[in-house]
């Protein structure tokens, strides 16, 4: 059994009462786990809390191997205030964990890339313009990730509309 901050990527449903939640963790990279919920199941985790980026603490244990992990309980770590309602902020939410889910591949640990996603949650939660988000986040998650160089500064460096500008064009 073990405890650990995680972001929901993706959550596929199984059947009523059991879904596989995919999630960055920040001890254990990218981990699958077994969600069973609902029915007269003692212990069952409320699946209405997993939903794309959410911050969730985690209490886990290993199912078979190192592959799937049990999802014993989950709490939201950090309660958003206007993303659940606001539809811009929920299509920023659900670009970023699909890019995440497709890009996070391995079972590693980077807390430096979990503390930017988790900052970006708040950032995209909290702040008045988010309209720079989808064309930051992946510049940053990639020079996280190790890719970086001029292009990329010089593409960091655009301003959105300039960016759309750029790339209606070619």
């Amino acid at each position: 059994m073990y405890k650990t901050e995680g972001i929901v990527l993706a959550v596929q449903r199984k059947s009523d009462k059991s879904s596989l939640v995919h999630v960055y963790t920040r001890e254990y990279g990218k981990v699958l786990y077994m969600v069973y919920g609902g029915g007269k199941r003692s212990g069952c985790v409320n699946r209405n809390i997993l939903t794309p980026l959410s911050w969730i603490e985690i209490e886990g244990k290993e199912l078979s191997g190192k592959s799937l992990h049990g999802l014993v309980s989950a709490q939201l770590h950090y309660v958003p205030q206007h993303l659940p309602t606001d539809v811009r902020r929920q299509c920023v939410a659900i670009f970023m964990a699909e890019m995440l889910y497709k890009t996070l591949c391995h079972p590693l640990s980077d807390e430096k890339v979990f503390d930017y996603i988790s900052s970006l949650i708040i950032e995209l939660d909290t702040s008045d313009s988010i309209e720079h988000i989808p064309s930051h986040f992946p510049v940053r998650l990639s020079e996280l990730m190790g890719y970086g160089g001029e292009p990329l500064e010089e593409f960091r460096n655009l301003h959105s509309s300039a960016l759309l500008n750029m790339l209606s064009t070619n």
